[in-house]
């Protein structure tokens, strides 16, 4: 795997592919949003590794096998191609894309029907200031969020903006005029997280200055800005209710930092980064069981921290000895991590002491984040191959599943039905007659 700075977890792709080709005792804490509601009692996909951020789907009596023929109930063929994840609330699917023809950039947003696959709406609000993007990857690289009565759309040129349900524009902001031009190397790859009234959408590259960004979710305006120190970084912020208090968890500069949610004081720091890339992370933390698993760099070990009240500094519970992945999201589940390596080895760690319980290669360059559901962890490779594997501490191989173009993106679940989305391809599948 190349070394480059390359996008946020859940993507990653190439140019050269053509767009035809068809524990039960600690208090808990959890990701909040616009519903405040566990990955198990929500029945959207909403946002970044779901509704609770944390790639689980329980309850969803998901498929184990299919095909281009065997439980794939839709396609359709995307215009352009991109590598944004898939979101889902009620029956609207949103992805998004670039296209380009004879010089001319669109940057789309996408709408689906959930049942069918229709196309419902799709929008271009301007392409803005184009960014230099790494060879795997182009602009729409950052997956949007959904809430109970708006859509918040994200590019990788700094670009935000809000939409309704149906798609009508309600504002838009554009960083790049506010700042300045940083002439970022790979684009800007963070996935915008939406609570309360505030869209959190930081602002981050090597040359500075940087800032967390709270915009005002009605207006699109700057609701408030805290100084960070000089670095880039991809992955996506936690807002995590523990011990009846609200952090924002902040990955980058090779650190973790907490603030309050509500009035955005900093709370603390876990490592510290020094120089002028700070720690470039692409890898996005994952909370479960009072624990955050985070990694402090590209390829850097996973530390496990459990969180503590007012406002302390966290506890290390434990730091794994071997790097953990550049791009692909850790995954906790039943109180183990799962750890899918860029290299298509998968490992399994105990939540509690880190002990490695097996490692196994399941082949082929991973980006896409893995997800778990019912038991069953779902894993993909940039050859469009899903392995699901049976969750627990012996690897145990279930089914393997092709599609025939590249997976990058990681999946949606909902009511059924899993959505990947492939350089230039969304796929449903689910068994017809459930």
């Amino acid at each position: 795997m190349i070394s480059a700075i390359l996008f946020l977890t859940s993507f990653v792709v190439t140019s050269a592919f053509p767009a035809s080709v068809p524990a039960a005792d600690e208090p808990v804490a959890r990701r909040t949003g616009d519903s405040n509601l566990t990955s198990q009692e929500m029945p959207n996909w909403p946002h970044w590794r779901g509704p609770a951020a944390d790639g689980i789907a329980d309850n969803m009596d998901l498929p184990l096998q299919w095909s281009r023929t065997e439980n794939h109930l839709w396609t359709v063929a995307l215009p352009g191609w991109g590598t944004s994840s898939p979101v889902v609330y009620g029956n609207r699917v949103v992805v998004t894309s670039e296209t380009e023809e004879n010089g001319d950039h669109e940057l789309l947003t996408l709408c689906f029907d959930l049942e069918s696959g229709k196309e419902l709406w799709r929008h271009d609000f301007g392409f803005g200031v184009n960014q230099q993007t790494h060879e795997k990857s182009n602009l729409a690289v950052n997956t949007s969020a959904f809430t109970h009565d708006a859509l918040y759309v994200a590019f990788g040129n700094s670009d935000i903006a809000r939409y309704s349900h149906d798609g009508e524009l309600k504002w838009l902001k554009r960083y790049i005029p506010e700042f300045g031009n940083p002439k970022m190397a790979w684009g800007y790859s963070v996935s915008p997280v939406v609570f309360d009234n505030t869209v959190l959408f930081p602002w981050d590259h090597h040359t500075g200055p940087c800032f967390l960004i709270g915009l005002n979710s009605n207006s699109g305006e700057f609701a408030w800005k805290k100084d960070r120190p000089i670095g880039t970084a991809h992955a996506t912020p936690l807002v995590i209710e523990h011990h009846s208090q609200r952090d924002i968890i902040v990955p980058g500069k090779h650190r973790l930092t907490a603030f309050d949610a509500g009035t955005q004081a900093e709370l603390w720091t876990y490592g510290e980064g020094e120089g002028p890339y700070n720690g470039e992370i692409i890898v996005s933390p994952v909370y479960g069981d009072g624990i955050v698993f985070t990694q402090l760099w590209r390829q850097s070990p996973i530390h496990a921290l459990r969180l503590m009240p007012d406002g302390k500094p966290p506890e290390v519970v434990w730091i794994n000895d071997k790097p953990g992945p550049v791009e692909p999201s850790l995954l906790y589940y039943r109180g183990l991590l799962y750890v899918l390596m860029d290299n298509g080895v998968l490992r399994c760690l105990d939540g509690k002491t880190g002990k490695e319980h097996y490692r196994h290669r399941l082949g082929g360059d991973c980006n896409s984040s893995p997800i778990a559901s019912d038991g069953h962890i779902y894993l993909s490779n940039n050859d469009g191959t899903t392995f699901v594997v049976d969750a627990g501490p012996e690897f145990k191989l279930l089914a393997t599943n092709e599609l025939g173009e590249r997976i990058t993106a990681s999946p949606a679940a909902v009511a059924k039905r899993i959505i990947y989305r492939t350089d230039s391809h969304l796929h449903c599948l689910g068994v017809a007659d459930r």
